[in-house]
C-alpha cells in the first residue's frame, strides 16, 4: 500500500497509576525493555529529549521507559512504550499541581506500514488508549510514503531542500553526520508542526533495521510530519476528538503543502480514512477477513467497498 497517507506514530501524556491500571485489566504487563527490544531504538530516541532550558536535575529525576507488549510479534506496532521523568511531563505536572512523577508519555510507533501486516489485536488496543479524554495529545506523525523521487538523498540536497520548503524551512534545514540520508527540519516556523522529516525509507528498512526489502522499492522514500500539541490547552480533549475536529483537516491541508512543497505529488488518503475510521470503531478490526492483519491491501479494499462508515475525511 505505497503512495498513502497514514499516522505512523502517536504520543499522549497520561497519568502513570490510570494507565498501568488499564493495562493490567486488558490481561497484559508492564515491563522493563531489554536491550535487543524491536523498540529499543525508538526508546532512545524518546529518552534522549532535551530540556532546553536545564530546569530539572538528571540525577534528581533520571528517565525510565516500560513496554507493554500488546500481542505476539517483533513488529514495532506491537509495543506501547511507557516512559517517566521527561521534562514535559515535569511541566504538565506542575500546571496540574501534581507531583513530578505523576505522569507518563505513552509512545505508539510503526502504524503505517506499507510493506508488512499490523496486527488487528494491537490496533484494537492503540484505539482502547486514543479513545481516553483524559489522555491528552503531545505529538502525532503522518507519513506519506512515496517512490516518484528517483535522486538519492544527501548533503547535496539541503539547500534545494531548504528553498523548497520555504517558509517551514526558514530556521534552517539539519544532514546528519556519517552519510546520513535523512534532511531535518527541526526548527518549523509553524505554530502546530513541529519537525519535518524527509528520508530514504528502502535504505533505512534495508541497512538500519536490517529488513528485507525488495529492489523494486529502490526509490521508498518517505515524508514524515509531526503534529505538535500543547498539552495545557483546555480545548485538548485527546485524540478522538482532534481527529473529528476542523483542527486536524487544517493540519492536513498544512501537511499537504509541505508535500507540494518537497514535489510530493500524488498520494492517497484511502489508507489514513481506514485508520481513522478502525480507531474510532473496532467493528473495521472485528470482521473474520480482517483480523489477522489490519492493514493489508485486501482489509482496506474491504473497507473502501464498505457502504458504512462513521468518519468520512473531509479534504
Amino acid at each position: 500500500m505505497f503512495n498513502q497517507i497514514g499516522i505512523d506514530t502517536i504520543q499522549l501524556i497520561a497519568n502513570y497509576k490510570t494507565v498501568v491500571k488499564l493495562v493490567e485489566r486488558m490481561g497484559l504487563s508492564v515491563t522493563t525493555p531489554s536491550k535487543n527490544s524491536p523498540v529499543s531504538r525508538t526508546i532512545t530516541d524518546i529518552e534522549n529529549i532535551k530540556d532546553p532550558n536545564q530546569r530539572y536535575k538528571c540525577d534528581d529525576f533520571q528517565v525510565v521507559t516500560e513496554i507493554v507488549k500488546l500481542t505476539k510479534g517483533k513488529s514495532v506496532s506491537n509495543y506501547m512504550m511507557i516512559t517517566k521523568n521527561l521534562p514535559l511531563l515535569f511541566d504538565h505536572a506542575t500546571h496540574h499541581k501534581k507531583a513530578k512523577d505523576s505522569f507518563c508519555l505513552i509512545t505508539f510507533t510503526g502504524l503505517h506500514q506499507p510493506n508488512s501486516k499490523i496486527n488487528s489485536e494491537a490496533m484494537k488496543i492503540v484505539s482502547t488508549f486514543t479513545k481516553r479524554k483524559t489522555f491528552k495529545r503531545v505529538s502525532l506523525d503522518i507519513a506519506i510514503d512515496t517512490q516518484e523521487d528517483k535522486q538519492p538523498i544527501k548533503y547535496s540536497r539541503k539547500e534545494p531542500f531548504r528553498a523548497d520548503l520555504m517558509p517551514y524551512s526558514k530556521l534552517g534545514v539539519i544532514v546528519p553526520p556519517n552519510g546520513a540520508t535523512s534532511l531535518y527540519i527541526n526548527n518549523v516556523s509553524h505554530f502546530s508542526i513541529g519537525r519535518i522529516l524527509y528520508y530514504d525509507k528502502y535504505l533505512k528498512e534495508k541497512n538500519y533495521l536490517k529488513r528485507e526489502v525488495h529492489h523494486d522499492l529502490k526509490n521508498w522514500k518517505r515524508l514524515e510530519v509531526t503534529v505538535t500539541f500543547d498539552v495545557t490547552d483546555k480545548h485538548n480533549k485527546g485524540f478522538t476528538q482532534y481527529m473529528e475536529s476542523l483542527n486536524f483537516i487544517d493540519d492536513l491541508y498544512d501537511i499537504n503543502e509541505v508535500a507540494r512543497l518537497a514535489k510530493i505529488k500524488n498520494y492517497a488518503t484511502d489508507y489514513l480514512t481506514y485508520q481513522i475510521n478502525s480507531l474510532l470503531d473496532n467493528r473495521f478490526m472485528n470482521n473474520h477477513e480482517s483480523k489477522r492483519q489490519f492493514n493489508s491491501v485486501e482489509s482496506l479494499t474491504r473497507f473502501k467497498m464498505s457502504d458504512f462508515r462513521r468518519y468520512v475525511l473531509a479534504i
